[in-house]
This record gives structure tokens, C-alpha cells and sequence, in this order.
């Protein structure tokens, strides 16, 4: 059972850091799209800086479970060295406990956000139409290839679509996802502070001269 809880730490663990990393490709993709269309043909994308952000904060949100499971969140190091090893066990478990319950507090109302969110993201909304090559002249070799790379994107977005946009309960529910993931990540390292403090415990309760079973 430990060692089928280890695999699907560790398999989550993964699969966060992919995601993760597929949204900061997202982002310098999207931020080096935008700037070229921007200063060189003066013709911005309407889209750009909404996925940007998007895909910013679900960065950030992913990320945060990551630091947490693998414990590289800001510590106070030289406050360590002058305090023994069981109450700094003792004041990262308190920590972590605290980012626990702000994960489940994220969870419950980003769920309910989600659910509950109205309206939807307009911006997209061209992306939900197949508007085709359309007629007139042919374009150029380089707005053919700035059409194809936002046909594909459309091509991405359109399966989310209802009535012509993206509802925004589909964007919010990044809220609740990587809440879950936090949730699980601060789980994984509780566990592993209460067993390093209860194997602490029970070496200073072993009389000194008799070996430690």
C-alpha cells in the first residue's frame, strides 16, 4: 500500500511539472507572437494578452503544488541553525498546516466560483467560428502563415465553445484544479513531517546506552 501511494505521488508529481511546463511554453510562445505582430506589423493579436494571463496564472497555481510537495518554499534557514531539528520540524509542520487549510478554503470557493460563474469570455469568440479562408486576394507568405497559426489555435479552442464563446466557468475552473493538487501536496509533506517527528521522539525516549531497534 506504501509503495502504491509513493508511485501515485510521484506520477502526479509528473504530470503537474508537464503541465506545468506546457503553460510557460504557452506563455513565451504567445508573448513572442504578440510582440512580432505588434511592432513589426503594427496588426496585434485580440486574443494574446487574455491567454497570456491565462496561462500565467495556472503557471503560478500548478507551480505552487510543485514547491510545496518538493519542499522549496521560502524557508527561514538562518532561524534554523539556532533551533533544534524537532521544532523546526515542528514549525514547518505549522506552516504547512496553514497552507493546507488556505488550499481547501481555495478549493471549496473556487469550485463554487466555477459553477456558479456567469457570462462568457467574448474575446474568444472568433476562435469559435470556422470563418474559413474567406475571399478577396491571397494573402501574403506571411499573413498565410500568422492566418494558419490562429487557425490552429482556433481549431484548439473550438471543442470548448458554447453558443459562440468560451464560458468562463471552463477558464475558473483552474481554481479548484490546482487547489486539489496543493491539497495533495501539503497531505504528502504532513505525512512526512509526522513521521520525522515521531521517529525523533522515539529515539530521545530510548535510554541512552541501549541500541536503537
Amino acid at each position: 500500500m506504501s509503495n502504491m501511494i509513493k508511485r501515485i505521488d510521484t506520477a502526479i508529481s509528473w504530470l503537474t511539472a508537464q503541465v506545468t511546463a506546457i503553460f510557460l511554453l504557452v506563455i513565451v510562445l504567445v508573448v513572442l507572437y504578440s510582440v512580432l505582430l505588434r511592432y513589426v506589423f503594427d496588426a496585434p493579436p485580440f486574443w494574446s494578452d487574455r491567454i497570456g494571463v491565462f496561462a500565467n496564472m495556472a503557471m503560478v497555481l500548478f507551480g505552487l503544488s510543485l514547491t510545496v510537495r518538493n519542499r522549496e518554499l521560502i524557508a527561514m534557514q538562518g532561524l534554523y541553525e539556532k533551533i533544534s531539528k524537532k521544532f523546526a520540524l515542528s514549525l514547518d509542520l505549522t506552516w504547512n498546516v496553514v497552507i493546507l487549510i488556505f488550499a481547501l478554503v481555495f478549493t471549496w470557493f473556487g469550485a463554487e466560483a466555477a459553477v456558479n460563474m456567469p457570462g462568457q469570455y467574448w474575446d474568444f469568440q472568433e476562435f469559435c467560428i470556422d470563418l474559413g479562408s474567406g475571399d478577396g486576394e491571397p494573402p501574403g507568405i506571411v499573413l498565410s502563415v500568422i492566418k494558419a497559426i490562429e487557425s490552429t489555435i482556433g481549431s484548439v479552442v473550438r471543442p470548448f465553445c458554447v453558443d459562440g464563446a468560451v464560458p468562463q466557468r471552463y477558464l475558473a475552473m483552474l481554481m479548484p484544479v490546482s487547489g486539489v493538487l496543493i491539497v495533495i501536496a501539503c497531505l504528502g509533506v504532513l505525512i512526512e513531517d509526522i513521521r520525522t517527528i515521531a521517529a525523533l521522539k522515539k529515539r530521545e525516549t530510548i535510554p541512552s546506552g541501549e541500541p536503537d531497534s
